[in-house]
């Protein structure tokens, strides 16, 4: 099964001139994020600045960014070079502290066992396919600290549009991209019970209903 090629979409990104992983819904999705974050901060959700976070799949650093100008020690993986270089630039353009990492969240061995006050899932879960999503979320529960949290940002339900529907395979929950698994796409009940089955603890859930498909925001302990 082939692997998406992100390093070429973060290339064409940046020629293009776009902000980030959103192209021209860039703003759009920097505003949802921001809203999210506000609001887990609202409710103390989080652990305070200057806690520890990492952000899996940060592409540009669009969660480490906000974070960052709150106070926290941001860290951030991504599997794409020019992800990585794009980030490291921005937060220096910023004026803002950042630490980026080049690898996959399936295997972060760079990252000391209870290392992390935060695990931020930059909306990449859903962006892996079968066997990578049961070992990146046992390295995430490897860095999390005990009294940490794991907040978890992904697509769920089943996709509303035609399209996405006619290139849906509902027993593997995938949406299919010219034959291949491109995203997961579990019922919300479904994606809980695969947190629970990794050791975590969902102590908050929301979700926002839209015509694509829905998006979950879920807030979770490391369990036991």
């Amino acid at each position: 099964m082939p692997a998406y090629d992100y390093e070429t979409k973060y290339r064409r990104l940046r020629d293009a001139g776009h902000a980030g992983w959103a192209g021209d819904q860039y703003d759009r999705a920097m505003a949802g994020v921001k809203e999210a974050l506000d609001q887990l901060e609202r409710d103390g959700a989080l652990p305070k600045p200057p806690a520890r976070m990492l952000e899996l799949g940060c592409g540009n650093g669009l969660s480490s960014f906000l974070l960052a100008g709150k106070g926290y020690e941001v860290h951030g993986i991504d599997i794409s070079g020019t992800a990585v270089t794009w980030a490291r630039e921005r937060f220096a353009a910023a004026g803002l502290r950042g630490t980026f990492h080049q690898g996959t969240v399936c295997r972060m061995f760079g990252f000391a066992d209870d290392s992390f006050d935060i695990v931020f899932d930059g909306s990449c879960l859903h962006c892996l396919i079968g066997g990578d999503r049961e070992a990146c979320l046992a390295e995430v529960r490897r860095i999390l600290q005990p009294g940490g949290v794991f907040v978890v940002s992904s697509m769920c339900g089943e996709p509303s549009s035609a399209d996405d529907r006619a290139s849906f395979d509902p027993q593997n929950h995938c949406l299919m991209r010219d034959g291949y698994p491109y995203r997961t796409l579990k019922p919300l009940a479904a994606l809980q019970a695969e947190l629970a089955g990794a050791g975590f603890a969902a102590r908050d859930c929301r979700v926002a209903v839209n015509p694509w498909w829905d998006h979950a925001t879920l807030v979770c302990d490391r369990a036991g």
